[in-house]
């Protein structure tokens, strides 16, 4: 099977699996919301802030420099694994010891329990980073589809029970540790490879040099989605945290259900295709095109929709958030592209200089809140997504210069999917508001045809190349063909 086949049949499973375990996760976050309401889900993002940084400094950092090694050896696996977990475990101590302050910090003493009792699922996660790599490697996005499926029924069955029987905030921790659990358990009996003491210093040094670019990377990325969680507990209190956090949730959701499977099938298919000889780059800029298809729809969509949206799925309590959803769509936008871009330097194994741009938009996103913050809400969301497209251009140009390809086709895929976005948009407000009289779900469902409708015209009147791309990659006699010589249909 070639590297275009496998690519192909790795997004099918990772778009299945991730689709449908979101579904399944919206749906538990919808319950506990409800019955757990705004203040207790606020709590919960404070100590997540942490909780999701640590995690994902083990998940995928020292364990990436196993989809970029030419062949690595036992040797370097067990480097790999031996180094994860001293990070894993180094991270929960620090949460344990910085539980308190971090309490203080935010004037809410519950937090400290609550990072104490999550901190447990960062080390659970670094002793299965390494059977992560090598599914990921071996393209078995079957198995990675199917335990984080199982992970979340487990663990949304944990979180709803403990909420009907009143363990109020807890509830969302019960629901963490069963969903990562879960996933350790499936991960470890899907591959055959078991951890041992044989390495070398050469190999740990070589594993820790590339550990350590996409361990800043990865510290980068998180903390500069956290910071206004950070920042807004701080300031603004737990009401103020709860509707943020689910906007961003709403925005992140659809973010995963769009990047996440290019992104996780990209990495190991950009890295295939350099260790054969071939152009990597052609592939990215296939792939920058189909998300663009997908992506500006999706969240032009959920900008101009967001208070029935809220209003039909959470109720008139979370309604306040609706112009914060739709400043941070124009985010899910951007990560929905940016992400794939960064899969593919560090399937180059080259991740110092997005790594240095992602921790300058930390700095600037900070000074632009910062700036803002007492204007409220809204302008620390608004603040943050200029932030990112301030320093977008350098992102593209790290990623041409690593792609041996100028940068304007990447540039400027994109204008008519932004173009037919932003005339559906305009469609989608018309329809809905001469449908107000109707009942609220008819109206949200009409408005959301309608859009489907005008973009779908618009494309197949204005980018049926972009649609004959999607067929030859759904056909598998003419995806290896496509996906392996690169370039546009």
């Amino acid at each position: 099977m070639t590297v275009g086949n496998k690519f192909i049949r790795g997004v099918a499973w990772m778009a299945a699996g991730g689709w449908t375990e979101q579904a399944i996760n919206f749906v538990v976050f919808v319950t506990l919301a409800k019955i757990l309401g705004p203040e207790l889900y606020g709590l919960l993002s404070m100590a997540a802030v942490f909780i999701v940084l640590s995690e994902a400094l083990v998940r995928e950092s020292v364990s990436e420099y196993l989809i970029a090694a030419p062949d690595p050896t036992a040797e370097d696996y067990n480097a790999t694994f031996w180094l994860t977990a001293a990070l894993g475990l180094g991270l929960a101590l620090l949460l344990w010891a910085l539980s308190g302050p971090i309490a203080a910090l935010y004037r809410q003493p519950e937090v400290a329990g609550l990072i104490r009792g999550l901190s447990v699922t960062v080390l659970l996660i670094a002793f299965t980073a390494v059977p992560v790599a090598i599914l990921r490697r071996e393209f078995n996005f079957r198995v990675l589809s199917l335990r984080a499926i199982a992970g979340v029924i487990i663990g949304g069955a944990v979180g709803i029970a403990m909420a009907l029987t009143g363990w109020g905030v807890w509830s969302f921790v019960g629901q963490w540790i069963a969903m990562i659990a879960t996933n350790v358990v499936m991960a470890w009996t899907s591959v055959e490879w078991r951890p041992g003491f044989r390495t070398t210093r050469a190999h740990l040094h070589r594993a820790g040099v590339f550990g350590a670019q996409v361990l800043g990377l990865r510290a980068a990325e998180l903390a500069v989605v956290q910071l206004p969680t950070l920042i807004i507990g701080a300031m603004l209190g737990p009401v103020a945290t709860g509707l943020y956090s689910v906007s961003w949730r709403l925005v992140e959701t659809l973010s995963f259900l769009v990047s996440t499977p290019l992104r996780m099938a990209s990495q190991p298919a950009f890295a295939a295709i350099t260790r054969e000889g071939g152009r990597a780059g052609d592939l990215l800029l296939d792939i920058a095109r189909l998300t663009g298809l997908a992506a500006f729809p999706f969240f032009a969509g959920l900008a101009v929709l967001s208070r029935p949206i809220l209003m039909l799925v959470f109720g008139p309590d979370w309604v306040a958030a609706a112009p914060v959803l739709s400043v941070l769509a124009f985010l899910g936008l951007y990560f929905s592209i940016a992400l794939v871009q960064q899969s593919f330097c560090l399937a180059a194994g080259r991740a110092g200089a997005i790594t240095l741009l992602t921790w300058t938009n930390v700095g600037l996103a900070a000074v632009l809140i910062l700036i803002v913050a007492p204007l409220g809400l809204v302008a620390i969301a608004a603040a943050f997504v200029l932030a990112h497209y301030l320093l977008w251009i350098f992102r593209y140009r790290i990623v041409a210069r690593l792609g041996d390809m100028p940068v304007l086709p990447l540039l400027t895929c994109n204008l008519l999917p932004a173009a037919a976005a932003a005339a559906m948009s305009g469609a989608v407000l018309v329809v809905h508001g001469a449908a107000r009289s109707l009942p609220p779900a008819l109206a949200l469902a009409l408005s959301v045809l309608a859009g489907i409708a005008v973009f779908a015209a618009l494309a197949l009147a204005l980018m049926r190349d972009r649609l004959r791309l999607l067929l030859s990659h759904i056909a598998p006699g003419r995806a290896g063909a496509a996906t392996d010589h690169g370039g546009p249909a």
